[in-house]
């Protein structure tokens, strides 16, 4: 590939990456910040529905207090396998990363007025680096969850 669309297509990944890699962390951010919350209403909540059980001895409130205490237990395992706080730093690594490379790339095209093809796959080496990096980071992430498979067993039927 010729030296000018080398770049064009690094150029255009990594606007792609930083995209999607800030698409990400928002999401995870966001259900970071729901889940957290879920949590903290429902357990408002139970405190409440007890104590106003006691005081006006509504039977049906205690029943009520027993489902938000359950809800919070439901809602902190599926926080605890979505993992949204270790996602969201994550992605926010890349996405630091990435920028950092695109701003590395552009003060060196600002600073030579033209890239060697040797700069731009070094540029380019990074950029894979980083990718496998965040995709092996995310693996480890999902590795602590989960049976593993018996040792010795490499996951392929025999």
């Amino acid at each position: 590939m010729p030296q000018k669309e080398s770049l064009a297509y690094l150029e255009e990944q990594l606007v792609t990456q930083i995209a999607s890699f800030d698409s990400s962390r928002q999401y995870f951010r966001k259900q970071q910040f729901r889940f957290s919350m879920a949590t903290a209403v429902l357990s408002a909540a139970t405190t409440v529905l007890i104590a106003t059980e006691r005081i006006l001895e509504y039977q049906f409130l205690w029943l009520l207090s027993l489902i938000c205490s359950a809800a919070i237990g439901v809602i902190a395992a599926y926080d605890q396998f979505l993992r949204s706080r270790d996602l969201r730093v994550q992605k926010t690594d890349a996405w630091m990363e990435l920028q950092n490379l695109q701003a590395n790339v552009d003060y060196s095209k600002a600073k030579s007025g033209a890239l060697t093809q040797g700069e731009i796959d070094k540029f380019y080496d990074r950029f894979d680096r980083i990718l496998m990096g965040e995709h092996d980071a995310w693996k480890r992430v999902r590795a602590v969850q989960g049976p593993r498979p018996p040792s010795g067993a490499k996951g392929k039927r025999g």
